[in-house]
């Protein structure tokens, strides 16, 4: 019984070696997998209007298909990267290409509320899959010195895509029906479902060796397969709780992070109370200043790959210099991105709390969501990163700790952001979520400043030693966002074959 254990990729295999026309091809399609999957989150937000009138429900029951969406994405994204390492990533694209696209045709021509928020469900369930894995494919396709413009690019969609979403549908909305926009974003994940069924092959190596291998007649071992599907599924789902539990820096960031995220949601159902109590504005109208956080999100993305990340490699470039190799940047390097986003989000709020004011000119309080916007962008990129340095070998699961969490809240805001605002009024609402958002600040100082003191504490962070000292399969972590490693590691593991 004979095992494939070749470490190399032939060349006509490497996803690496391929044309750089192929590879950006490929990159592209994926890209634009994930812009309708991450838009249709609040998409639905812009036409929720019309089905709250067509079907004679409540807002709070419409609301649930942001809800719902969020909800199925939690458990999504969670299954999407064990199963893609066991069967590759492009069975896992092609299924939630088409499973997303299926479900859209569903929600687009749902007789009733309830089909539309089962589908809404599913699509976030099914779809959502492509979020643990876009990493990965990006990794296995670019060497880390040409990832720049790629990972910048799948930041931006990422992060502008759910904030642009309200955009588009708000503005076509008092045009055309709910179902014919809807109905946009089904063929849209079609054309691309079909062009990732195409032209997106499989660019996992483990995968790669295991259809070589298949090719050449080698027969697995079926006891070893088993014992490894157990471990990818253990260290998956179980790890990223048990770092939930027993990690302080992981908790504390995360609920922030989770709160900042879940603003987003928050806002689509207040933003359309704040403006037609103030502005008279209808509900489409309202979802057009979503333009405003999306400028933020561009802005945060050049401004962290056109200074913070710069800065960082400098100094990391310095350190391996003085150190003759030995000693590596500490991970709190990463955390001025996050102190600055924590100043940005309470400024923006602050200023729509008092800028939402009959008085005062609309555009004041729509260019608020400017820093809001920068403040989610940095965040993110920041915190990720940070993760990445913090957990060498556990960073793939303390990302996933973070993402669930994220999910669950962005589940539950949409459908508390009206009543909020409703009982507390909206100055006294905004007041609040302000405050809430403050706390982020302190939280960033202490780590920034007593990071060593904490990270000794813990039982997976890196601690201050020289690199030397470290084992080499600990340098390669997972970014999920970040696309750090060629591989996918659950648990964090790396396994550099």
């Amino acid at each position: 019984m004979s095992q494939f254990l070749s470490c190399v990729l032939p060349s006509e295999h490497d996803p690496r070696q391929w044309s750089e026309r192929k590879r950006w091809m490929i990159a592209l399609i994926i890209w634009n997998l994930i812009a309708p999957i991450d838009m249709a989150i609040t998409f639905y937000s812009g036409v929720q209007g019309q089905i709250q009138d067509q079907f004679g429900t409540s807002n709070t029951i419409a609301t649930l298909g942001v809800g719902l969406y969020n909800l199925g994405g939690v458990f999504g994204v969670l299954f999407g990267g064990p199963l893609s390492e066991l069967y590759g990533r492009r069975p896992i694209f092609v299924v939630s290409s088409i499973c997303f696209a299926v479900f859209s045709l569903g929600a687009t021509l749902s007789p009733n509320i309830s089909t539309l928020l089962v589908c809404r469900g599913l699509m976030g369930l099914l779809g959502s899959p492509v979020f643990s894995i876009y990493g990965g494919s990006v990794a296995d396709l670019f060497m880390p010195e040409e990832r720049g413009p790629v990972v910048a690019l799948f930041t931006l969609v990422l992060q502008g895509a759910p904030t642009i979403g309200p955009v588009p549908s708000s503005f076509l909305g008092p045009f055309l029906p709910w179902r014919w926009l809807l109905g946009f974003i089904t063929i849209w994940g079609g054309v691309v479902g079909a062009a990732t069924i195409l032209f997106v092959p499989e660019t996992e190596p483990k995968a790669i060796r295991r259809k070589i291998a298949k090719a050449e007649g080698m027969v697995p071992d079926v006891k070893e397969i088993k014992s490894s599907k157990a471990k990818v599924w253990s260290k998956a789902l179980l790890t990223p709780i048990t770092m939930l539990r027993n990690e302080p820096i992981i908790i504390w960031t995360t609920l922030y992070h989770s709160f900042v995220y879940g603003l987003l949601f928050l806002l689509l159902e207040a933003f359309p109370h704040i403006y037609d109590s103030h502005y008279s504005m209808s509900r489409e109208q309202a979802g057009l200043v979503f333009i405003a956080p999306f400028i933020g999100n561009v802005l945060g993305v050049l401004i962290y790959f056109g200074y913070y990340k710069p800065q960082y490699e400098a100094r990391q470039r310095i350190i391996q210099i003085e150190s003759g190799g030995k000693l590596e940047i500490e991970p709190e390097a990463r955390l001025p991105g996050v102190i600055l986003a924590s100043l940005l989000i309470p400024l923006g709020l602050f200023w729509l709390t008092f800028s939402a004011h009959p008085d005062i000119h609309y555009f004041f309080p729509i260019v608020s969501g400017v820093p809001i916007g920068m403040g989610m962008t940095l965040l993110q990129l920041s915190l990720f990163n940070y993760y990445i340095d913090l957990y060498p070998t556990m960073s793939a699961s303390a990302i996933a700790a973070n993402s669930a969490v994220r999910g669950l809240v962005a589940t539950v805001l949409p459908s508390v952001g009206l009543p909020l605002y409703t009982s507390l009024g909206i100055r006294n609402a905004n007041v609040l979520l302000a405050c809430v958002s403050c706390i982020g600040l302190p939280t960033s100082i202490i780590l920034y400043v007593f990071g060593r003191r904490l990270r000794a504490t813990s039982r997976w962070a890196k601690q201050a030693m020289d690199v030397g000292s470290l084992p080499h399969e600990s340098t390669g972590a997972v970014a999920p966002l970040l696309a750090q490693s060629p591989q996918t590691h659950y648990g964090g593991t790396s396994s550099s074959e």
